[in-house]
C-alpha cells in the first residue's frame, strides 16, 4: 500500500514501504507506550481450498495444521527435505480455506515447492496478494483503538487466532499477533479499501495515542522481540534449527517435509551455528555481515542490528557457532572504525512483562 501520506517510502527488496513518518524514535516510542500503524504489504496471502487441503498442508508444513479449526490459527515452516527454510507463515484456518500469510517476496518460491508435491490431491492454491494487503496495529493500547473502530467486535485472544470484522465499510480480517512485543494486530485488507481503512483507523486511534510508524521503527521492534525474519535473518541456505524457529515446529505430529532432519539434530541435542541475541557495549550498532570473534577466530556474521532505546545500548542477531551459543559468552563484532564487545543473550531482548 503506498497511498498512506506523510511517509518517507524506501524500497525494499521490490516492494515500496514507508520508511518512516518524520520521526523514527517516536514511532518507536507510541508502540511501545500506546499503538502504531503499520503498512505491511511486504505480507501476503496465498488460499488453499479443496478437499484434501488440510492433510496437504499438515504433511509439508513443520506445525499442526490437521489440529487447527476455524478461527485458530498457527505459526509454521516450510522446509526443504534437509530442512532448509523455504519460507515461514502465519497458517490462518477458515471455515472454507486455509492461508499461508508469508512475506511477499518468497512468495512464489514458496507456491512453486509446494505444487512440486500436488499429485492428485484435491488442493487449489489463490494467490490473494492482487487482491489484500495487510495493516498492522501493535501496542500496550491496540485493543482500545481497534475496540474504537470496530464496534462490538470480541478481539481474539489467542495468538494468530483471527476474526472477520468490519472497518470504514470494509470487510477485514483481525489476526491477533505480537512480533513486536506488544500486544497487537495484523489486519488482512482487500486492496480496493486500504487507504480507507488506514484512515478509519488513525481516526479512531489517534485519541488514544495511534501514530503512523515505518519500517525504521519496525525493525527496532522486531529485533527487540528476537523475531527474525526471512531475506535478512536467514534463508534457504538455514537449517530450520538453526534460526531457532522451533515454535513453528511440532514434534510430535509425525512426517512432514523436511521432519527427518529435524528429528536428528533435535536428538543430537545440537546445530553448529544458531542465531543468537547481541548485547553490545558502545553506542554504535554493527550492520549486516560485520563479524563476530571469539578467541581471534571468526565464530560468525551479525544479520540484523540496531541501537534499542529499551536497553539504551546497540543490540543485535547473528550467527555463532555452537561453543559461543550460551548466554553469557563474550565475543566481539568488527565494525567499520573498530570493533566492540558483546555479550551473547537470550531472546528476546524486550518483552512486555
Amino acid at each position: 500500500m503506498t497511498t498512506v501520506t506523510g511517509a518517507r517510502m524506501r524500497d525494499y527488496g521490490g516492494i515500496e514501504l514507508p520508511e518512516t513518518f518524520g520521526d523514527a524514535e517516536r514511532e518507536y516510542a507510541a508502540v511501545r507506550t500506546a499503538a502504531g500503524l503499520f503498512d505491511l504489504s511486504f505480507r501476503a496471502g496465498l488460499d488453499f481450498t479443496g478437499g484434501d487441503r488440510t492433510t496437504f498442508l499438515h504433511n509439508m508444513l513443520s506445525n499442526d495444521i490437521a489440529a487447527l479449526r476455524p478461527g485458530a490459527g498457527c505459526y509454521a515452516t516450510l522446509l526443504t527435505r534437509e530442512s532448509k527454510v523455504v519460507a515461514d507463515a502465519d497458517v490462518l484456518c477458515m471455515e472454507a480455506s486455509i492461508r499461508l500469510v508469508l512475506d511477499a517476496r518468497v512468495k512464489d518460491r514458496a507456491r512453486a515447492h509446494l505444487e512440486r508435491f500436488l499429485v492428485a490431491d484435491d488442493v487449489e492454491i489463490e494467490d490473494r496478494s492482487e487482491l489484500e494487503t495487510t495493516l498492522g496495529v501493535h501496542g500496550p493500547r491496540a485493543e482500545d483503538v481497534l475496540a474504537a473502530g470496530m464496534s462490538g467486535l470480541a478481539l481474539p485472544d489467542a495468538d494468530l487466532a483471527h476474526v472477520e470484522a468490519t472497518v470504514a465499510g470494509a470487510r477485514v480480517r483481525v489476526v491477533r499477533s505480537a512480533w513486536t512485543g506488544e500486544s497487537g494486530f495484523d489486519i488482512l485488507v482487500p486492496r480496493s479499501h486500504a487507504a480507507s481503512v488506514w484512515k478509519g483507523l488513525l481516526d479512531a486511534g489517534g485519541p488514544r495515542g495511534l501514530r503512523p510508524a515505518g519500517m525504521t521503527a519496525a525493525n527496532v521492534l522486531r529485533i527487540e522481540a528476537g523475531v527474525p525474519w526471512i531475506g535478512i535473518d536467514f534463508d534457504e541456505s538455514n537449517l530450520v534449527l538453526e534460526v531457532g524457529l522451533e515454535r513453528g515446529i511440532h514434534f510430535r505430529k509425525g512426517c512432514y517435509l523436511g521432519q527427518e532432519i529435524v528429528e536428528r539434530a533435535s536428538a543430537r541435542g545440537h546445530v553448529n551455528k544458531r542465531l543468537v541475541g547481541l548485547h553490545l557495549e558502545g553506542e554504535h550498532a554493527p550492520v549486516r555481515g560485520d563479524r563476530i570473534v571469539r578467541a581471534g577466530a571468526e565464530t560468525g556474521q551479525v544479520t540484523s542490528a540496531a541501537y534499542s532505546p529499551y536497553l539504551r545500548a546497540p543490540i543485535a542477531l547473528g550467527y555463532v557457532k555452537r561453543d559461543a551459543i550460551a548466554a553469557g559468552t563474550r565475543v566481539e563484532v568488527e565494525m567499520a572504525g573498530g570493533s566492540a564487545v558483546a555479550e551473547v543473550v537470550a531472546l528476546p531482548f524486550y518483552r512486555r512483562s
